[in-house]
């Protein structure tokens, strides 16, 4: 019995990105590499980021503020773990790799003030539509047109979270969260002109 159980642990390792990740929401199945037109996952990036407005709520209320957060960490999170693997510039891989360690300590970070603080807040624990759909088009990117969907969302998602980190600084509710925003905010935007240089260097080599 045990030879069978760990056979089956096995195979579903082995089965790729269908598998939910466990960031990705409840029974969600992501598409394998190749599957996505580069044209469609470019049109629904654009809506995402348009969609992506930071409200009045995340930059004031505690909740709305670590909701949009800890969802914008997941995300950075997923999306540079893929980019590890997928990215063919040893450039973006490596940024890719910092994406993963700097969102990962943010999250940490945010997590201790909410309990330190006694703020009765839990964060989401997974994706939200707009965020899993951007996943979804990395996944199913080909490969080469990977690392130009992969720092297109880069730019658009620290363009949003310098918005959200610098509203809340400003005009959020609790002081020790808006000192975690205030400190953030420079880290998000150093995050965002290394992204640009990447795109850069990205469009002269196409």
């Amino acid at each position: 019995m045990r030879s069978v159980i760990l056979g089956l642990s096995s195979a579903i390792l082995l089965m790729g990105p269908a598998v939910a990740d466990p960031t990705d929401q409840p029974g969600h199945r992501s598409p394998s590499a190749d599957s996505k037109s580069e044209t469609v996952s470019a049109a629904e990036d654009n809506v995402g980021h348009w969609l992506g407005t930071v409200s009045a709520e995340m930059t004031t209320t505690s909740q709305g503020f670590v909701t949009a957060a800890a969802v914008s960490d997941m995300y950075e999170v997923e999306a540079g773990k893929i980019a590890t693997q997928r990215a063919t510039s040893p450039a973006i891989r490596d940024f890719a790799n910092q994406m993963v360690a700097a969102h990962t300590q943010t999250s940490s970070e945010l997590k201790g003030i909410l309990m330190r603080n006694n703020l009765h807040i839990t964060p989401p624990a997974h994706l939200d539509d707009r965020r899993q759909g951007m996943i979804d088009n990395l996944r199913g990117a080909s490969t080469a047109d990977f690392d130009h969907r992969y720092l297109v969302q880069q730019e658009a998602a620290h363009r949003e979270a310098v918005i959200l980190m610098r509203g809340y600084a400003h005009d959020g509710a609790n002081p020790a969260v808006k000192r975690f925003a205030a400190e953030t905010l420079p880290k998000v935007e150093q995050h965002l002109a290394m992204v640009r240089k990447l795109e850069q260097t990205e469009t002269a080599a196409r």
